[in-house]
């Protein structure tokens, strides 16, 4: 039996007596339930008879008696219906026998219906409606909060405790935020805390508008309860409210629950709502912060350790759980779900969890022994309900689930509330962890034919069905995906497994497995990213690909050491070894093979998936590497080949500065044959950093030169393929860009962001086009940059002339070629749609571009950036076309750090 709630609150008593009217619910009674006992007009008395009878009774084996409703609903609004003493005494008789729930629930929705009618005929009918919705918001949000942390395991009665008591969970950093925003995002992780502050937020606001009818209005909404649309449910609950107010205040919980493709849709919606009418504004929560302005967002800070142990105490918890843990446990802990899964555990004697994914399983497990009934029956309704919320986005139709036995089960877990013959996850983390465990039983087959779409929407499922699952389900579903979509695949491992874990506790495979799994993952990824990884298969270019030994330690659990052996050491068909004997490092060998390279370290062993990451890792080293050199030649393109020969010849002739003059034939034949003179058995010139031309291009250059071959308009010189600075530097102002009249400088910066478009998609073709649509510019092309351009005024902080640039990305139709446009503006500072600060690019929404590029992943959309100019050195397309990719790759853990800078 579930403990007894102490009391009525009071938020509920005040709803149900105001919208009774004062009056008995039971039909046809109408009976005052105030008497006025005054002896004279002068000594009021008003004694009260009405009473507040419980629908589900409070005790389970009272009136209407009902287990599996939790004890926090028992004593709210919803439940309870006013009635006089002779009706109260009525319907409770033979344990309420003749009146069932569903029978009292339409007697109180028929009489609050009769009371609200009449109201309405009032001249203060608008007041009624504002306190019925503010008192009623009141209530929701308060029962939201007892639910949640019932939901991690909080006894219901330390559960009221926490929402009574309002400074628990709120936020001063995000209090301090939102004032001066129209539209401000809480952002944080799973059990970060953000939808308990997003609440004191609006109860304060609430509480503030029951004092004071000029207040602004709070409007609350969860992702689960929006609707189709954002405005339209908007000026639903205004109309429930009392019409239209002065000031309103729309407070979203989930802003990411919709799918990200979907929700950036509603951040659009919520900005043409805010911009519509003065005294407007939107706070709201979301994971994570793609597609919104930097802005408008501000990140939670997790618990301070003072908090956390503030926390712990409130719950009964011992305080110095708060310290002496390992740094991933204590990370964890200071996210207060975790920090709260902690100390039930540690309650009945458990160990702390390790992991987020295994915090949410001791969840779990504690949540299912709390059944009457626990069988593996509720363990399958709930991966259904997991299912089958990822697929509505939020609340999922009870009938859907099962019958009403079944939906009883599910509740009794508190890890479910039903609100409206609607079943809905009392925390939305557990949708994701539930859908992740129907993936392990049952893998997604059809994952191959899913949309861009539908994979995005169960990402977060994926990751945890990756964290948590046994190496052969996870090896399963990681090949199928890395096949379908090698680049979302990368993002789940690297978001699911981390790189190191502190103190491992599951042994490692023996090391021949070890070797075999890590030799399986490193050529599924080197095998589904494209070109790229073929060239990463060539033990010239990177030793990524060869044979694999390994050796484990069985004393230390998690420690690896692996050697990459040299094929020319191997047998035919050896890809796979286990280190019996010590590796020779003087020698370079393990047991007679070559050693091309080591690895070693502590593997996160407790996550089966763990070779995944670890491959993962090489082939980022490997990619990163290529990048750093330029090492992907495009011998098609011709902007990436003019500026290859301009680097060439200037590198060649020693030519420095930025003055690039014309570069003579005959200079280049005379520093060829030099070099061949000085070299007689030269095999190939370095001549920069990632700038390298062999014997026989050398050779075929100056044959070129020679005859003529390369000559433009009959003249023998090389001449660099953009434009040259037009104005005597003696007269600038120290930038190179006071070289360049107005004119000529924006032709400079237009030609090369032309060229560097051009050479980003041919490497993106080329080399990487099974990742097209998982990267941010990738997933966009074919784009416009529309870019504006002005030189530094006065004040501003700059050097006088220094460009200043912006580009608007925007995608243009599928059949088109990519395009830039270049407008030298007067100053930048004063074009608005070019700032940071931006609402919206004009002619271009989110929706627009997701029905333009539905394949694309849901961080890729329209953009404004503003950077600094690069475009005064002999590569700066190319530099660009790399800056851009690396970034690309950054995102979804294919490349790691700053991208390499233009230093040619």
């Amino acid at each position: 039996m579930e403990p007894k709630l102490a009391t009525i609150k009071d938020v509920d008593r005040k709803l149900l007596w105001a919208k009774s009217g004062n009056k008995c619910a039971f039909t046809g009674c109408h009976q005052e339930l105030t008497v006025d006992m005054s002896e004279s007009p002068e000594r009021r008395k008003l004694v009260v008879i009405g009473e507040e009878a419980h629908i589900v009774a409070k005790e389970d084996d009272g009136p209407r008696g009902d287990p599996s409703t939790p004890s926090t609903e028992r004593n709210s609004y919803e439940n309870l219906l006013l009635l006089c003493p002779t009706h109260h005494t009525l319907i409770d008789k033979e344990k309420g026998a003749n009146f069932s729930v569903e029978k009292l629930l339409e007697m109180k929705y028929t009489h609050e219906e009769a009371v609200a009618e009449q109201r309405n005929s009032d001249s203060d009918a608008n007041l009624y409606a504002r306190k019925d919705a503010l008192l009623s918001g009141l209530s929701a949000s308060r029962a939201r909060l007892v639910s949640r942390w019932i939901a991690v395991g909080v006894d219901p009665e330390k559960a009221e405790e926490l929402a009574d008591d309002n400074q628990v969970g709120r936020s001063k950093s995000f209090a301090d935020f939102y004032p001066e925003k129209r539209i401000a995002v809480l952002l944080g992780d799973f059990g970060s805390g953000k939808t308990v502050a997003l609440e004191r937020e609006y109860q304060a606001y609430a509480l503030a508008a029951l004092e004071n009818p000029k207040a602004p209005f709070p409007y609350y909404f969860n992702s689960r309860n929006l609707g189709s649309g954002f405005q339209q449910s908007v000026d639903d609950q205004i109309a429930q409210s009392g019409g239209r107010q002065t000031q309103s205040i729309v407070f979203l919980d989930g802003l990411d629950e919709f799918g990200l493709q979907r929700s950036l849709e509603i951040i659009d919606e919520m900005r043409s709502w805010t911009m519509a009418e003065r005294g407007r504004k939107v706070l709201a929560t979301s994971r994570g912060a793609d597609n919104l302005i930097a802005s408008d967002s501000v990140s939670l800070p997790p618990l301070t350790d003072e908090e956390l142990a503030s926390l712990l105490e409130k719950v009964g918890a011992d305080r110095s759980l708060a310290w002496g843990n390992p740094s991933s446990i204590s990370d964890a802990l200071h996210r207060p779900l975790f920090a709260l899964i902690a100390a039930e555990c540690r309650k009945v004697g458990s160990a702390v969890p390790n992991s987020r994914g295994s915090f949410l399983e001791a969840l779990v497990e504690r949540a299912l022994k709390r059944t009457s009934h626990y069988n593996d029956d509720v363990h399958s309704l709930l991966i259904k309900l997991g299912s089958l919320t990822i697929g509505s986005g939020g609340a999922v139709a009870a009938s859907e689930v099962g019958g009403k036995a079944d939906q009883r089960k599910l509740i009794e877990t508190r890890l479910v509330i039903n609100k409206g013959r609607v079943l809905s996850f009392a925390l939305p983390v557990l949708g994701q962890y539930f859908a992740g465990q129907h993936i392990l039983e049952n893998g997604l087959p059809e994952i191959v034919d899913f949309s861009a779409r539908r994979r995005d929407e169960w990402r977060e499922a994926v990751v945890f069905a990756v964290s948590a699952g046994s190496w052969v389900s996870v090896d399963r579903l990681l090949s199928d995906l890395t096949s379908a979509d090698p680049g979302l695949s990368a993002w789940v491992t690297k978001k699911a497994i981390p790189s190191y874990e502190q103190i491992p506790t599951a042994p490692l495979p023996d090391p021949l497995e070890c070797a075999t799994r890590l030799q399986n993952t490193r050529d599924s990824w080197l095998s589904e990213i494209g070109l790229i990884g073929t060239l990463l298969k060539n033990p010239e270019v990177s030793f990524t690909s060869a044979p694999i030994a390994v050796a484990t330690d069985e004393e230390r659990p998690g420690i690896l050491s692996v050697a990459f052996i040299d094929p020319a050491s191997c047998s035919p068909g050896e890809l796979a070894f286990e280190i019996t004997g010590e590796v020779d490092m003087r020698r370079g060998e393990v047991e007679g093979r070559k050693v091309l390279g080591t690895h070693w370290g502590t593997m996160p062993s407790s996550f089966s998936a763990w070779p995944w990451m670890l491959s993962l890792r090489w082939v980022r080293e490997g990619v990163s590497n290529l990048l750093k050199h330029r090492a992907l030649p495009l011998t098609e393109n011709s902007a990436f080949q003019g500026e290859e020969m301009w680097s060439i010849v200037r590198n060649l002739t020693g030519q420095r500065g930025f003055s690039h003059n014309p570069i003579p034939h005959r200079m280049v034949i005379s520093k060829i044959d030099e070099a061949f003179e000085r070299f007689p058995d030269l095999a190939a010139l370095s001549l920069g950093k990632s700038l390298f031309i062999d014997r026989d291009q050398l050779e075929e250059l100056r044959r070129k030169c020679a005859s003529n071959e390369l000559a433009d308009a009959g003249e023998n010189y090389f001449y660099r393929p953009y434009p040259v600075p037009d104005l005597d530097p003696r007269h600038g102002s120290g930038h190179i860009a006071s070289c360049y009249s107005d004119s000529v400088l924006r032709d400079l910066v237009e030609k090369v962001y032309t060229n560097a478009l051009s050479i980003y998609e041919g490497l993106v073709l080329e080399y990487l086009h099974p990742l097209k649509r998982t990267l941010y510019l990738g997933g966009a092309t074919p784009v416009a940059f529309r870019c504006k351009l002005s030189r530094a005024p006065e004040g501003s902080g700059r050097i006088i002339d220094e460009p200043m640039f912006s580009r608007v990305v925007v995608p243009v139709p599928a059949e088109s070629s990519s395009q830039v446009s270049v407008e030298f503006v007067e100053n930048l500072y004063n074009e608005p749609e070019y700032s940071f600060r931006r609402t919206g690019i004009s002619g271009m929404d989110r929706a627009t571009f997701r029905r333009m590029r539905p394949d694309s992943v849901f961080w890729s959309s329209p953009i404004v950036s503003q950077e600094r100019l690069e475009v005064f050195n002999n590569t700066p397309a190319t530099a660009l076309a790399y800056k851009w990719l690396w970034n690309d790759l950054t995102h979804i853990g294919l490349t790691e750090g700053g991208a390499p800078t233009n230093d040619d």
